[in-house]
């Protein structure tokens, strides 16, 4: 007597190939959220660093005009004066006018909506770019605001800022 034997043939059933499908599709979707947030993370490191270095220039310039801040918070915004660059003599209100002038316009190009100030304040950790906050108290401070590429969550939609007090 013979007894009938099935061969199964190996192989995927469609089930398991879109389960398999599935799992792979979530790890690369997983694999592209790391990678932009990466590079979100280095592009806000970026900024932080830009915004490092432009506070240490203007607190430099400050330094160096015999006039000292107080030329600085009273410069307006849209400066149309003389260039205050080698060879060209200004008083130290123009130099001061000057110096904030391209310093904003600096801060304009290598930071999305970055402005920055001169001001006194009491409390110079507050304020933000539509409301600076400077309460004419206390000493001076340099305050600069910009749009942070990744919002965080727990603020969203709150500008970044750094704060350097002036000696």
């Amino acid at each position: 007597m013979r007894i009938a034997t099935r061969h199964r043939q190996g192989g995927f059933s469609l089930i398991e190939l879109s389960v398999a499908t599935a799992i792979y599709s979530m790890g690369l979707g997983s694999l592209s959220l790391m990678m932009l947030l990466a590079v979100g993370g280095t592009t806000d490191a970026r900024f932080e660093t830009t915004a490092a270095m432009q506070l240490s220039s203007l607190a430099e310039m400050i330094l160096m005009n015999p006039g000292g801040a107080t030329h600085y918070a009273a410069a307006p915004e849209g400066y149309e004066g003389p260039a205050c660059d080698f060879g060209h003599a200004c008083t130290a209100e123009e130099m001061a006018a000057w110096q904030m002038a391209t310093w904003r316009r600096a801060l304009a190009s290598q930071l999305p909506r970055g402005r920055g100030l001169v001001c006194r304040d009491g409390s110079p950790d507050d304020g933000s770019d539509g409301d600076t906050a400077c309460d004419g108290q206390g000493g001076e401070v340099i305050k600069l605001f910009w749009q942070p590429s990744v919002t965080p969550v727990e603020e969203p939609g709150r500008p970044a800022r750094r704060v350097l007090r002036l000696p």
